[in-house]
């Protein structure tokens, strides 16, 4: 069975994603990748709070648990997918103009050997 970083080696392979992170609850890094100078801490931090947002109108309008976010941006996307039960999130920035519909698919694998890992 696969690890943790090799689960997010797979996911940054995806063309389209230069960061892959997976994040803590509390926003500690887990694991985290980029192809690029990013801090991969500093996307933890930042994304659980968005996280943490995203849940309470969630929770406010009566709409259940966060399942996925997706934010775009000028210059790219980030994803955010909560591991169901599981204390951590996946967290994937994307380039500009990447297929937003790929990465989606590659994170939901990721998502899902994740999830068996922890």
């Amino acid at each position: 069975m696969a690890d943790i970083k090799e689960v997010l080696e797979e996911i940054i392979k995806t063309e389209g994603i230069q960061v892959s992170v997976l994040v803590s609850e509390d926003g500690l890094t887990i694991e985290g990748i980029a192809k690029d100078s990013t801090d991969t801490e500093e996307v933890a931090g930042i994304a659980s709070g968005g996280l943490k947002v995203a849940s309470m109108i969630g929770q406010t309008l009566v709409k259940g648990n966060t399942r996925e976010i997706l934010i775009i941006y000028d210059e790219g996307a980030i994803f955010l997918m909560p591991l169901e039960g599981k204390p951590a999130v996946l967290v994937a920035v994307s380039t500009p103009g990447a297929n937003l519909g790929r990465i989606r698919n590659s994170l939901k694998k990721g998502v899902y050997k994740l999830m068996r890992i922890l």
